[in-house]
């Protein structure tokens, strides 16, 4: 079988063909880049992943990461291809050249995290978090704090975790009871356990600086009472150890590579970033980053996926008799449907991820009012991507494996680990119910709809330019019930909230598969003659998926009733 393959040429056609990110290149902020810079540094990632991430995948997954003594170990190699991905820059390819970056566009990030994670999910979990603190810091941090962390961070020499989540207190961080306490010369003494944090101790670099959500003293109780906090490892004024250790390691159904520890901070010492009692407000600063990457990593586990199943599906031969030879069995029907499913959603998925991604870099570049509806595009994407790509990547996943049916089911062939690490991504970072949620009562609550309408409209703006097609046609349709559902879950907004939180799960569903069905759009009308198989594609995914529509639209006005007929008591019986 066949190891990752980079999807470099897929990049390279959304990027240059779908989102013309050469509109990018004329803003000041990115006038160093243009499309050569872009294709130069795709094919060095697939270079570098191809040769030196690759072999960590199985020997982190047979091996996981391990507690010795007190402290993590990771992984045989794990280490030194780390050390090579932050020597070469790749940590800090989109952060500020200020900081030691390299300043390249967020989308162009995004395609390299895509390769990253397809190749190890813990690998790309690793780098984000040092990342996204760095974001934080730059955002919200003084200046003395931001320039002695966020260049370490940037190089790689020291890593980061986020530090939020406790026993009773996982989605529902009002519930938080880690306390800080403050001291005389300004900084806070830290006290809590915190679970389920990612590399909450490792072997790869020597500081960890911990971004640590706790409750100060003196504030108010619920969400308004906490502060963000920078606990490092090692305290920053002399390099001694603070007083954090690791409780345990979680034994996990995948992702073994990746320390899931509970930290212990017994008086750490830490400094505060931002104002006190603002803690959850600064930490949003690493929404956009952290929802981003997530739906990244579930592109990247179904285009990997996606990609072994196809290999494999052309070359195990099966059936013929004494006159007639075997034949590849991606020429059966039901093959086919399955690889022909796992194909148009990735790819759609892919391209819309890189359309979120596209947003952000224009919410930081354009001008006026192009700006501002660049940000809203974004934000209404983000919880979108964030659960269907997770969604997509296990379910994907789960595709392979019958694909390869009882190999699927071995280690030998890697597809099952694509299925056991994906699982979780639907549960992390905002839980997929949580994100639908988000998206109807914050998303389309806000302005009665107006991120809806910008939604729409883009979409309508693509359709009237568009030649008459099979997508065109399903893509038109589902936009029609798309409408319709907007608008009477506005309504429910207002006058029953229940009715609306109960159908935002299919809502959000209806979203992603209307998005999906408008990239497909996009890279249809895109294609070249020489690039067919995406019409073809296309033509899939509006004929088989997105009749889906009707549907999930049912579901989403279904109605809060429809759940709440049974007590508990009835419901366990």
């Amino acid at each position: 079988m066949t190891d990752y393959r980079a999807p470099v040429e897929s990049h390279r056609f959304i990027l240059n063909e779908v989102l013309h990110w050469e509109r990018l290149f004329s803003s000041p902020e990115y006038a160093h880049v243009d499309a050569g810079v872009g294709d130069a540094v795709l094919n060095a990632a697939a270079e570098f992943i191809g040769g030196v991430l690759a072999p960590t995948r199985q020997i982190g997954d047979e091996q996981g990461s391990r507690l010795v003594d007190g402290r993590v170990i990771t992984p045989d190699g794990f280490k030194e291809a780390y050390r090579q991905y932050a020597d070469l820059g790749w940590i800090g390819l989109d952060m500020p050249e200020a900081y030691g970056g390299q300043n390249l566009p967020l989308v162009l990030q995004a395609a390299v995290a895509e390769m990253v994670n397809g190749t190890s999910v813990p690998f790309g979990m690793l780098t984000l978090m040092g990342r996204a603190a760095a974001r934080l810091l730059i955002a919200h941090a003084d200046a003395g704090l931001k320039e002695r962390v966020v260049p370490r961070l940037v190089s790689g020499e020291w890593a980061a975790t986020i530090c939020i989540s406790e026993s009773d207190a996982g989605s529902d961080v009002a519930r938080l009871r880690s306390m800080a306490t403050p001291m005389p010369d300004g900084s806070y003494t830290v006290s809590g356990s915190k679970i389920f944090i990612t590399f909450g101790d490792h072997d790869v670099t020597e500081q960890i600086c911990h971004v640590v959500l706790a409750r100060t003293l003196e504030g108010l109780p619920g969400t308004r009472g906490l502060s963000l906090f920078l606990v490092p490892r090692l305290c920053l004024h002399d390099g001694s150890p603070n007083r954090i250790s690791v409780g345990r390691i979680e034994h996990k159904m995948g992702l073994k590579a990746s320390a899931t520890c509970v930290v212990d901070f017994e008086g750490a010492r830490g400094t505060r970033i931002g104002a006190e009692g603002e803690g959850l407000k600064v930490l949003f600063a690493m929404v956009n980053t952290m929802r981003l990457e997530v739906a990244i990593q579930g592109v990247a586990i179904a285009g990997a996926a996606t990609a072994r199943a196809i290999a494999y599906a052309a070359e195990r031969l099966q059936g013929g008799t004494p006159d007639r030879p075997a034949i590849p069995i991606v020429e059966h029907a039901d093959v086919r449907r399955m690889l022909l499913i796992m194909r148009s959603r990735t790819e759609a998925l892919r391209a819309l991820v890189m359309e979120a991604a596209f947003n952000l870099d224009l919410a930081l570049t354009a001008d006026g009012a192009e700006r501002e509806k660049a940000r809203a595009a974004a934000e209404w994407l983000l919880p979108v991507c964030k659960a269907c790509c997770s969604e997509a990547g296990f379910e994907v996943a789960n595709l392979a494996i019958q694909v390869l049916g009882g190999y699927g089911y071995l280690t030998d062939y890697g597809v099952e680990q694509y299925a056991r690490d994906s699982r979780i991504m639907a549960i992390y970072e905002g839980t997929n119910g949580i994100q639908a949620l988000d998206l109807v009562t914050r998303r389309l609550a806000k302005g009665g709809g107006a991120q809806y309408r910008l939604f729409a409209e883009r979409i309508r703006e693509d359709l009237s330019a568009a030649a008459p097609s099979p997508i065109r046609q399903a893509l038109e349709s589902a936009l029609v019930q798309l409408d319709h559902c907007s608008a009477v879950l506005v309504e429910h907004l207002a006058e029953s909230p229940r009715d609306a939180e109960a159908g935002a799960g299919a809502y959000l569903a209806l979203v992603g598969l209307v998005g999906g069905g408008w990239m497909w759009l996009r890279m249809s009308e895109a294609a070249s003659p020489r690039q067919a198989s995406r019409r073809e594609l296309a033509n899939f995914y509006a004929r088989y998926l997105m009749a889906e529509a009707g549907t999930l639209q049912k579901r989403a006005l279904c109605g809060a009733a429809l759940f709440d007929g049974l007590s508990v008591e009835e419901l366990s019986r």
